[in-house]
């Protein structure tokens, strides 16, 4: 296997792809848009969404794959719905304010509000994660009960 192959396989474990791409785009369009609207500056609005577009790719792609994570592997379905929706939004809002604040961004706290679009996502990622593994885990159980040799619930002996 060469190494861009160990790369990809590697990568699909750490972060989640699809939602990363769109995460990139809409958190990029906004960052463009609000730049742009303000400043009238294109230069400056390219690289500033170029900037957060690459931010989300790689951090809302890991976060959200950690969310996938805590939604299944955690055995308690209402721990873990909790902990795939807390965890990774608050670590984010955190890693966003505190980023903001060390670049110097004006307005720290209101550059950070766009954030919370994630939680809504978390949530709702964690739950159909954690359905998709209860459903596995069900259908897995009823295929190990169920044994062609049993009639109307009697074992045969």
């Amino acid at each position: 296997m060469n190494k861009i192959q160990q790369a990809l396989r590697l990568g699909r474990k750490l972060i989640d792809f699809k939602i990363a791409i769109s995460g990139a785009i809409v958190m990029g369009g906004i960052v463009f848009s609000i730049n742009y609207f303000s400043t009238a500056n294109l230069a400056g609005s390219i690289t500033a969404a170029l900037k957060q577009g690459t931010y989300t790719f790689i951090l809302g792609g890991v976060l959200m794959k950690s969310c996938e994570l805590l939604a299944t592997s955690i055995q308690r379905r209402t721990l873990a719905i909790l902990a795939s929706v807390l965890i990774p939004s608050v670590f984010t809002l955190l890693l966003t304010f505190a980023m903001h604040s060390l670049k110097g961004t004006p307005k720290p706290v209101e550059s950070t509000l766009p954030t919370l679009i994630i939680i809504p996502a978390t949530a709702i990622w964690g739950f159909l994660k954690r359905r998709q593994i209860d459903q596995k885990r069900a259908l897995n159980n009823t295929k190990v009960h169920s044994d062609p040799s049993e009639t109307d619930g009697q074992r045969k002996s």
